[in-house]
């Protein structure tokens, strides 16, 4: 008998394992986590970890290098070509001496655990390969090499194109669940009203509030272009709020930028009230990932188009109807595939250059006058279900939870 059947006299318990490392796998994890409180999962107890709190020793010195390697992997350089050698050619369906080092502790931990296991990192997958009730979360829209890991019970993929990479290595349809685009459930609840406010401003001579962000590693020749274009946008007639972390590289260039260009702007931490009014840009920092979901989900409504990487946010380009600039290069192996499918959408256009950046605000009122910028948007909404993380958590309840659960 199973430890999960042991335990049907009382909650079933659902592992969650983080690798927390950047932004991009973690959030994944951080919505279906929201989506099930949201739901009211009493039946199904939470138990999240990640992998540094698991790991000692050699295997937690080895994730520390992996982290050390992803802050600094995206610099030019002999780290930054060593970083996207070893990303480019990593196969997690091979045990390497790296990953067998790595998972030592937690396959450990998992190894008498039959409750079910949430990841969102394929390296885990890898890692845990056979585990009963492995649940791999790939919420990206894309599937590079690097992603397409064997031997999980169930894979949560965004659409029907991405499963049918996960069919070519072998999982059968009843092992994959689609499950529409993984928007923040907090950014789902008010997409349609806030898409219907955008195109009015689009349609309008008001002015635009453009959002930038960086990824989690801020990368320098990213972090060039998004104070340049910032700044461009500001002087041809945008609003600009930046998202930046607390003691981070964009945040100290931008406000640097900003002074040095006398345009007003205000600071704005994760514990101040956030300004109805605000002045043409405004740098909101945060600490935590979940001080930067509550800023995003509040200031939302008022987003007219984003300047970011194509990471995880590229589900906001084709979800949400909000026209995007990507920022090159396209670092890692998901980006340069993002990228590319935003632009096949017609909701994006990319900011290659340092030309680019600074000749930022004169393009994007070019095409806000000339009718491009609405067009974005348009090819941009309705084109997915964006109830990923919901319909993940009803997956998880129904299964795995003792209450049950009707949806709505």
């Amino acid at each position: 008998m199973t430890a999960f059947h042991r335990s049907l006299s009382g909650p079933a318990k659902l592992n969650i394992l983080y690798t927390n490392i950047g932004r991009g796998h973690p959030f994944y994890l951080d919505g279906v986590i929201e989506a099930l409180i949201r739901i009211k999962s009493i039946g199904l107890v939470r138990n999240e970890t990640d992998v540094f709190e698991l790991s000692h020793g050699k295997a937690a010195l080895s994730w520390k290098l992996v982290k050390w390697m992803y802050r600094h992997g995206s610099s030019q350089g002999m780290i930054g070509y060593l970083y996207n050698r070893l990303r480019k050619n990593r196969d997690y369906n091979k045990q390497s001496v790296m990953l067998s080092i790595m998972g030592r502790d937690i396959r450990e931990k998992f190894a008498d655990d039959d409750n079910p296991l949430i990841v969102a990192h394929p390296s885990l997958v890898g890692i845990l390969q056979g585990k009963q009730n492995l649940l791999y979360q790939h919420g990206e829209l894309v599937a590079p090499n690097e992603s397409l890991v064997t031997g999980a019970t169930t894979v949560f993929v965004p659409t029907d194109a991405v499963a049918e990479e996960f069919v070519k290595i072998g999982y059968t349809r009843s092992n994959i669940v689609v499950t529409g685009l993984c928007i923040e459930p907090a950014l789902k609840q008010q997409a349609r009203d806030a898409f219907a406010e955008r195109i009015e401003r689009l349609q309008s001579e008001n002015m635009l509030t453009g959002f930038f962000c960086s990824s989690g590693a801020e990368p320098k020749p990213h972090v060039e272009k998004l104070v340049a274009s910032a700044v461009s946008a500001v002087l041809h007639g945008s609003r600009v709020i930046v998202l930046a972390k607390k003691g981070g590289t964009l945040s100290a260039w931008v406000i640097k930028a900003m002074i040095k260009q006398g345009i007003p702007f205000k600071v704005v931490d994760s514990s101040d009230y956030l300004p109805v009014d605000f002045p043409p840009a405004i740098i909101v920092r945060y600490s935590t990932r979940r001080e930067e979901n509550w800023l995003v989900a509040h200031l939302f409504p008022v987003f007219d188009y984003i300047v970011a990487p194509s990471h995880e946010r590229t589900n906001w380009g084709v979800g949400l109807g909000l026209p995007y600039f990507i920022l090159g290069p396209s670092i890692g192996p998901f980006a340069p595939r993002n990228r590319d499918l935003l632009m096949a959408s017609g909701v994006a256009e990319s900011i290659e250059t340092h030309v680019d950046a600074h000749l930022f605000g004169q393009h994007v009122r070019r095409l806000w006058e000339t009718g491009k910028l609405l067009r974005m948007a348009g090819a941009g909404w309705d084109r997915y279900s964006i109830s990923g993380f919901k319909k993940i958590a009803e997956f998880l309840v129904n299964k795995y939870s003792n209450k049950s659960y009707h949806p709505s």
